[in-house]
């Protein structure tokens, strides 16, 4: 996957040199309902994957004829987790999100990068509604007090629902502070399951390889281009 997104991305960069790019940090807060270990004998519970950060790097496309923006999008985000009597547990998560924009309080404007450069209110051009579609490649790691390590790769669809705004701080930056939700229908996190056959005295665990994810998500993205209009 990895290759397929370099050679996506350059390819995408080489499309336009007036295209706006884009760099962008997120907080992810993680809801996976079967990746949790609760242990009764010392009522501990560790949730997984628990909150994180992750990074972007995104091209902008407008659509012409329309307020409506593609931003292909490379993010990566890592999980680590230890876990008293079982070992260390590491995701790492390499994603390619198709974000599309929607500025419905400017549908027919002539906006073009960046939307603060043409007349009008930061609110009325810069909002939008964004739908991310996307797809992850998961790259499982497990380092058991046991002595035993497992390795795993695996793949998931998502879709993201979000809310932004652009706004202007000059004729060459734009600053993107947005938010939302994504979903995953299922996830794989290899080595959870088997962890617990380490020692099946120390507690009733309970735990799923496969979970769905719900993320809620605030981002910080900055964009800049390099035209010299």
């Amino acid at each position: 996957m990895s290759r397929i997104a370099l050679w996506f991305c350059f390819s995408l960069f080489a499309l336009s040199a007036q295209a706006q790019f884009g760099i962008n940090t997120s907080f992810r807060f993680n809801n996976a309902p079967g990746w949790s270990f609760s242990n009764p004998v010392n009522n501990s519970v560790n949730e997984l994957p628990g909150n994180n950060l992750a990074f972007g790097l995104d091209v902008w496309i407008p659509i012409k004829g329309l307020r409506l923006d593609f931003l292909p999008e490379l993010n990566y985000a890592r999980y680590d987790a230890e876990i008293v009597d079982i070992g260390k547990l590491e995701q790492q998560m390499g994603s390619l999100f198709l974000n599309f924009n929607l500025y419905f309080l400017d549908l027919k404007g002539d906006c073009q990068c960046p939307t603060f450069s043409k007349s009008g209110s930061t609110l009325g051009k810069g909002l939008f509604l964004q739908v991310s579609p996307g797809y992850s490649v998961l790259e499982g790691k497990a380092d058991l007090f046991s002595g035993a390590k497992a390795r795993s790769r695996s793949y998931a669809p998502s879709l993201g629902l979000g809310m932004g705004l652009d706004i202007g701080l000059s004729d060459k930056f734009t600053f993107t502070p947005f938010g939302g939700a994504r979903y995953y229908p299922k996830a794989r996190w290899f080595g959870l399951e088997e962890a617990l056959e380490v020692d099946p005295s120390i507690g009733n665990f309970e735990v799923s390889n496969d979970s769905a994810i719900m993320q809620i998500y605030v981002v910080m993205r900055l964009g800049f281009r390099f035209d010299k209009r």
